[in-house]
């Protein structure tokens, strides 16, 4: 099957944006700072200025994110990535890709938008008009499942039936963003955006979260990098949990 054929053009859909938040009793708050804990779908987070907040997670499990860097000793068969790269008819890259994203699943309805970062196949950045004959070289999304990598930095992925070799640069950058608490630890540091209502600033509904922390996943320096493979394997049972707030993180919960 042809490289360009697997190319999805999803159609146009319009949506309505809800209210913003800020209209009437509530307020808008954007903050930083230390995460402490996290059970049945709330974030108890200290602020850098000192003020324990509790936040309930967004409404969009996409707007709920923990970053991380990885290296390719992290990487396994069967793993969710995501990457942008240029590519001919034939599926060959154009250039070593510089950057790929490390995800999992995410439970219940995506968008157009959405379902090019979480659903696997081959997006393109800019859409032939129609009658268009597709182009012999396409800046595409690629969404897939690692096959392996070998010594050479080639990484095999698959977009549904259509295994695809990628070559990777020597200064990959491996980026975890799972839309989950799995490997998410007391101490991290957390971004707010979000709104309560007047008078109860430290309860706090989030429109979008962030999770960030200074570990490397994979580094060989951290002497435990096969405990953390086999800990990201046991998360995934919780992931649904941690999706939906219906669990508690063990590393975090009070």
């Amino acid at each position: 099957m042809a490289f360009m054929s697997l190319i999805v053009c999803p159609s146009i859909a319009s949506a309505q944006k809800p209210d913003a938040p800020g209209v009437g009793s509530n307020m808008i708050t954007n903050f930083k700072g230390k995460l402490v804990s996290f059970k049945r779908g709330i974030l108890v987070v200290t602020t850098d200025e000192g003020t324990q907040m509790n936040v309930a997670l967004p409404d969009d499990i996409a707007s709920f994110v923990f970053v991380a860097e990885a290296k390719p000793a992290f990487l396994q068969r069967g793993m969710f990535v995501r990457f942008s790269g240029s590519f001919n008819q034939a599926g060959m890259a154009q250039s070593p890709i510089r950057k790929v994203e490390i995800f999992q699943p995410v439970a219940g309805k995506l968008n157009g938008h959405q379902r090019e970062a979480f659903v696997p196949g081959i997006y393109p950045v800019n859409r032939p008009k129609a009658g268009e004959p597709p182009p012999q070289v396409a800046d595409v999304k690629v969404v897939g499942n690692i096959m392996g990598m070998d010594a050479s930095g080639v990484m095999g992925v698959m977009i549904g039936k259509q295994p695809l070799q990628v070559p990777l640069a020597p200064d990959v950058r491996l980026e975890l963003r799972f839309n989950n608490m799995s490997l998410a630890e007391e101490g991290d540091s957390v971004s707010v955006a979000g709104f309560y209502q007047a008078g109860d600033e430290t309860n706090v509904k989030a429109s979008r979260i962030t999770i960030t922390t200074s570990r490397v996943y994979g580094e060989a320096t951290e002497g435990n990098s096969k405990s953390t493979r086999k800990r990201t394997r046991s998360s995934r049972k919780k992931t649904d949990d941690a999706d939906t707030g219906n669990g508690e993180n063990p590393d975090t919960a009070p």
